[in-house]
């Protein structure tokens, strides 16, 4: 029985680590091409593409929110997303992640342009 037991937990199978882009996403942006991002904003992706943005204010029920799309090449991801009522607005961004999808950080912008606003930085949560 003490073999058996033995045999058991030796081929217990380990959890697969593999990193991965889903999941919450806590940063902050700034604007101006200078500025240190200091506003808080947070992302929650999605495994179909999709996600959430959670801006200006630490308190995701009163932050400003925001829906869009994102798509990665390599290590590259670049997302597009419009914020919902009352605020308004479409904006885009570039991003580039570690290897072990633990950081990101790139540039925003309006509309189509993801250089003309500022910075951001997000770190998975």
């Amino acid at each position: 029985a003490t073999c058996f037991s033995i045999f058991l937990i030796s081929c217990k199978k380990d959890k697969d680590e593999s990193p991965s882009l889903t999941g919450y996403w806590l940063g902050k942006y700034g604007s101006g091409a200078t500025s240190y991002p200091d506003k808080p904003q947070a992302l929650l992706l999605r495994q179909d593409g999709t996600f959430r943005v959670w801006a200006n204010n630490v308190d995701t029920a009163v932050a400003s929110k925001a829906e869009g799309t994102y798509s990665v090449s390599g290590n590259v991801i670049t997302f597009s997303f419009t914020y919902l009522p009352p605020a308004g607005g479409t904006y885009s961004m570039r991003t580039e992640v570690n290897t072990i999808y633990s950081f990101m950080e790139g540039t925003w912008g309006s509309g189509s342009s993801t250089t003309s606003g500022g910075k951001a930085f997000f770190a998975k949560k």
